[in-house]
C-alpha cells in the first residue's frame, strides 16, 4: 500500500474531523492520545503537530479504526477490508472453492445491476431482492445466509470506512466528551439524562466509569433505568437527603419500587451508608433500596443487610458494566476543538 503525507498540525486535525463525522463527539488531542494509549500512535499525533507526518495507508487505518472501537462505535477493532477477505475462508470452509467464488459473483454481478438502476432512476438505495433470490434458488438456506453476510458486511465496511461518507446516524449536534468528566449541567441530546454517546464510549471504557463527574453518574444511572422502561425521577444533585433517584414501574404507580443512591467511588461502601438507605427505604415505602456504586459493599454491609433482612441491593460495577453493554449502540466518534 502506499503512504499519506499531512503537514504540520494537519494530521490531528484531518483524523479529528473524519472520525467526527461518523459520529458527533468532540475532544481534544489530549483525549484522543489517552484513548490511543498503549499503541505508537499518540507520539505520531503529537509529533505531527510539530513536524507534519507520513504514515502508511494502512497503519492510518488500523489507527482510525482503533479510535472507533475506543469511543464505542465497534466492540473489537474493525478490520476493515481484511474483514471481507476472512469471508472468503468462512465459505470456502461451508460450501468450498467454487460456492465461495460463485456467492461472491452473485453479489457483485447484482450490485453493478442494481447501481445502473439506481442511477437511470434517480434512487437512492440499491433493491437486494434479486441477488437474495439468486443465491437461495442456487444454493438454498446455504446461499441465503451466506449473501445476507456478504449484504451486511459491505455495508458494514461503507459505514465505517473513512474514505466514504456513510455514517450510523446523523447527530443533532456535537458532544464535548470532556463534559463527562466536567460537567454537572445536563449534557443530553440524544437520550432523557444521559447522552448514548457517552454509553456507548463508557461500553467499552469501563475503567474511566470512576472517573466521571458524579452528577454524570447519577444521570447515567438514570438513563439506564429509563430505558429499561421505568418511570424516573432524578434528584437535584444536592440537599436530596441521600435519595438520588426515584424509580416507578406499573406495578408500583403510587409509591417508589426502588429508592436508589448512587455511589461513585473506589473505597468499599460500609454498613453506615447500607443503615442509611434502609431508612429511607422506611420512611418512603418503598419496595427496595439499590445501593448503585463503582465499587462493592464491604464484607460488613454484606452481613448487615443479610442478618438485618434490609430490602437493600447492592448494584456495583460489574453490574452497570453489563447495563452498559445491553443498552450500547453503534455510531459514536470523535472530533477535534
Amino acid at each position: 500500500m502506499g503512504a499519506m503525507w499531512f503537514d504540520k498540525g494537519g494530521f490531528a486535525d484531518h483524523l479529528h474531523e473524519i472520525v467526527g463525522y461518523k459520529a458527533g463527539v468532540a475532544a481534544s488531542i489530549e483525549y484522543m492520545c489517552d484513548l490511543l494509549s498503549g499503541t505508537a500512535y499518540p507520539d505520531d499525533i503529537i509529533g505531527s503537530e510539530q513536524y507534519g507526518l507520513r504514515i502508511r495507508s494502512e497503519d492510518y487505518e488500523e489507527l482510525y479504526y482503533h479510535l472507533l472501537h475506543k469511543v464505542g462505535t465497534t466492540e473489537k477493532p474493525y478490520g476493515g477490508i481484511f474483514e471481507i477477505f476472512s469471508l472468503t475462508t468462512e465459505f470456502r470452509k461451508l460450501g468450498g472453492d467454487q460456492f465461495s467464488m460463485d456467492i461472491f459473483n452473485i453479489y457483485h454481478s447484482h450490485i453493478e445491476k442494481e447501481t445502473e438502476i439506481a442511477r437511470k432512476e434517480g434512487h437512492k438505495s440499491l433493491d437486494p431482492h434479486h441477488m437474495i433470490q439468486e443465491a437461495y434458488e442456487r444454493f438454498g438456506v446455504l446461499g441465503l445466509k451466506s449473501i445476507f453476510r456478504i449484504i451486511e458486511e459491505f455495508e458494514r465496511l461503507r459505514r465505517f470506512n473513512p474514505h466514504s461518507m456513510n455514517r450510523w446516524q446523523e447527530w443533532k449536534d456535537v458532544l464535548n466528551l470532556a463534559d463527562l468528566f466536567t460537567q454537572q449541567k445536563p449534557v443530553v441530546t440524544e437520550g432523557m439524562f444521559f447522552d448514548q454517546r457517552f454509553i456507548d464510549f463508557l461500553s467499552v471504557n469501563h475503567e474511566k466509569i470512576g472517573a466521571i463527574h458524579w452528577r454524570k453518574f447519577e444521570e447515567l444511572v438514570g438513563e439506564c433505568f429509563d430505558k429499561f422502561g421505568y418511570k424516573v425521577e432524578l434528584g437535584p444533585g444536592t440537599n436530596d437527603d441521600g435519595v438520588d433517584l426515584r424509580v416507578w414501574s406499573d406495578q408500583f404507580a403510587e409509591i417508589p419500587e426502588y429508592i436508589i443512591q448512587c455511589k461513585r467511588q473506589k473505597a468499599k461502601i460500609e454498613k453506615v451508608t447500607v443503615k442509611g438507605l434502609y431508612a429511607d427505604v422506611l420512611h418512603e415505602g418503598a419496595k427496595m433500596g439499590l445501593l448503585v456504586t463503582t465499587s462493592e459493599f464491604s464484607p460488613g454491609a454484606r452481613k448487615t443487610v443479610s442478618a438485618r433482612s434490609y430490602p437493600v441491593e447492592e448494584v456495583n460495577g460489574q453490574m452497570i458494566k453489563s447495563w452498559l453493554q445491553e443498552l450500547r449502540t453503534p455510531g459514536t466518534g470523535i472530533v477535534r476543538v
